[in-house]
């Protein structure tokens, strides 16, 4: 019986819209990409995520991959890119609702940098959720088994009475392995995952 039920949060909770912040600044295609690649797509917004790089670091390194004209910017959408990037998933925000007033207790577990934990107070998201785990907070990262295995000690949680909600499939084979349930998220397809919880009882 599913008792808790464990949200990730991009493209979850909330939908990553990155090309929107780079929108912002630019339409040239070229360097749209050339952003994109040096600051979303870099390993440094993974370093980021594992708390393994200060963010003005990252930044830095950023930029020296990036051409004079586009270093700014650069700077510029790593100040905003929470607000303008992170749109949040009002089905997925009712849904949390619904769950928590039938009883199910909800938490997250999501790979993001240290920034993360602000901007979901500002957002004031917390209040959905009986607990949180982030990756840079904890210096570990999903698929790390460590990470799930943190989250269950952590907040004294039975496994099997989990269902853990995440975009990427290996996230949730790693869910799986540590004796979760899991399902892979499309906000896309919002009621198809509607009608494939209903095997876990859980009825909305």
């Amino acid at each position: 019986m599913i008792k808790n039920i464990i949200f990730d949060l991009g493209n979850v909770v909330f939908k990553l819209k990155f090309e929107n912040v780079i929108n912002n600044f630019t339409q040239n295609e070229d360097e749209m990409k050339e952003l994109k690649k040096a600051i979303f797509d870099s390993d440094e917004w993974l370093k980021l995520d594992d708390g393994a790089i200060s963010k003005e670091d990252a930044i830095k390194i950023m930029i020296s991959n990036l051409p004079g004209n586009l270093q700014d910017t650069c700077r510029q959408i790593m100040k905003c890119w929470t607000k303008e990037g992170l749109i949040l998933n009002k089905q997925t925000i009712e849904f949390i609702k619904k769950v928590r007033e039938k009883g199910y207790s909800t938490f997250i577990l999501s790979n993001a940098p240290l920034e993360i934990p602000r901007f979901l107070e500002e957002m004031d998201v917390l209040q959905y959720f009986d607990g949180k785990i982030i990756s840079a907070e904890e210096r570990l990262s999903k698929p790390d088994i460590r990470i799930y295995e943190l989250l269950l000690k952590r907040f004294n949680l039975v496994p099997e009475e989990c269902l853990f909600i995440d975009d990427r499939s290996e996230n949730i084979e790693s869910a799986i392995k540590c004796g979760l349930n899991g399902y892979i998220f499309n906000y896309n397809e919002f009621d198809d995952f509607l009608e494939e919880i209903k095997k876990y009882n859980i009825n909305i």
